[in-house]
């Protein structure tokens, strides 16, 4: 009976992970709110059901029944983000909200299967997160201030750059974190929201030339700091959202090539100066000729996510543990086993999902600052997602960046929880400028009228 069970509770998952991912895209066709809620509705449901079923499986297959208490745990966590949310924020973007809430239900479980106590780090920084989204959001949306504080933010993130420079431990070869009062933190993911305030401080004023190259100028800086720290995977993604928030308010094709050649150039010297990169790219051209040092760690990845098939091995009955840092850089590939491939894609589609939505939110935007705060979320949020599953399926170089709200990292979940506080902010001031709207437009009627009469 146990194993009927856990072999039907497979299958139910997989095929509730597709229907979730596909009311995400069903969600995109609405405007309204309102008209969305049925969809966040079913979404809830699917997600409670695969939950369950997913420690129903765990209890099954370990036969510990203290993994129902990791349960009520992260029950009680996405239950207070879900109900909360819609409480304190009923004009957010719920969308996002429930995307958000699928992936690190699917981190917890992921990690509780890899490392119990990791697992419960995890929901207690997923809590705190939580909160800390709340307070960043009424905060960005009550406090117009913050679109003055240009080279506050400049400066800010050259200091967090700095300080991981001098004081921060080496990790696979890069300065990527430092340890203060018993707890490590990443200055580099609080750099990228900060980098996107700035980015849209100066370029919601004007988007010419001179505006161009002071971004440029403060991005250059940035970058030199993080190749200092040998931390090239940050800075990527730090030109990438630079490019790609440029030419959104400058509607001007030539930055876009202009920073893809430059783009081409600093890869290149970081391939010539930095001998780790080297060792990557070695192990993504021909990682099976040296399958026993450098290219162990891609090859075992490539290895978990095809023997997971279509539907996986089952949660418990894959070996993720042979993945060096599998809940950090490779967690995709150990979904990939045990939840099937079905599942994984089904969470990359939530993942583009939630991109076209801060797009879209974007578009609706009059105010400009706003606007390109989405944007760059947005490319933030769809690039890291490629970087990490592209390098875990040997399509891209590794870059040693974790996968947003799903990998094991405080810093990284913290910041990307932060970054979804921003964007509901902003959805609250789009709502605002179409209540706005409305009121001049009653307004201008009611002036006809009275010139009517």
């Amino acid at each position: 009976m146990r194993l009927y069970i856990v072999e039907i509770s497979k299958y139910v998952i997989a095929i509730l992970s597709c229907l979730f991912a596909m009311c995400g895209f069903i969600a995109l066709k609405f405007k309204s709110e309102k008209k969305r809620a049925p969809i966040y509705a079913l979404q809830i449901i699917m997600q409670v059901i695969i939950l369950v079923l997913s420690f129903i499986t765990i209890v099954l297959r370990t036969g510990n029944l203290n993994y129902i208490f990791y349960g009520i745990g992260i029950v009680l966590v996405l239950s207070s983000l879900l109900l909360l949310f819609s409480a304190f924020f009923p004009d957010g973007n719920k969308l996002i909200i429930n995307n958000a809430a699928f992936l690190m239900m699917t981190s917890v479980i992921m990690l509780m299967r890899i490392d119990s106590g990791k697992a419960l780090r995890q929901m207690i920084i997923a809590g705190v997160s939580i909160v800390a989204m709340f307070i960043v959001c009424e905060i960005v949306y009550k406090l117009p201030v913050l679109t003055n504080l240009t080279w506050v933010y400049a400066v800010l993130g050259a200091v967090f750059l700095g300080i991981v420079l001098l004081c921060g431990s080496i990790t696979n070869g890069s300065y990527i974190s430092f340890t203060a009062f018993g707890v490590t933190f990443q200055p580099s993911e609080f750099v990228k929201l900060i980098f996107i305030f700035f980015l849209s401080c100066v370029l919601c004023r004007a988007a010419t030339i001179k505006e161009a190259l002071i971004t440029f100028g403060v991005a250059m800086v940035y970058i030199l700091i993080l190749m200092m720290s040998r931390d090239l995977g940050a800075s990527a993604i730090l030109f990438i959202i630079y490019l790609a928030v440029l030419f959104v308010a400058s509607r001007n094709p030539a930055y876009l090539l202009a920073g893809v050649g430059i783009g081409m150039v600093g890869a290149i010297a970081g391939f010539m100066l930095f001998r780790h990169v080297r060792v990557r790219v070695q192990a993504w051209l021909d990682p099976w000729s040296t399958i026993e040092s450098t290219g162990y760690q891609l090859t075992q990845s490539l290895f978990g996510i095809s023997s997971g098939g279509w539907f996986g091995l089952g949660l418990f009955k894959g070996n993720p543990q042979t993945i060096p840092y599998v809940e950090d850089d490779f967690i995709f590939s150990a979904i990939a086993e045990e939840f099937g491939i079905i599942y994984s894609i089904s969470m990359i589609l939530v993942v583009i999902s939630m991109f076209l939505m801060m797009l879209l939110e974007a578009s609706r935007l009059r105010d400009r600052w706003s606007k390109y705060i989405d944007c760059g979320i947005a490319v933030w949020l769809i690039f890291q997602t490629f970087l990490t599953v592209g390098g875990g399926s040997k399509f891209i170089p590794l870059t040693g960046v974790t996968l947003p709200l799903v990998s094991y990292g405080g810093t990284s979940l913290m910041v990307t929880m932060l970054s979804i506080g921003v964007f509901e902010a902003t959805c609250l001031i789009r709502v605002d400028e179409h209540y706005e709207a409305l009121e001049r437009y009653r307004q201008a009627q009611a002036m006809s009228h009275d010139y009517q009469d």
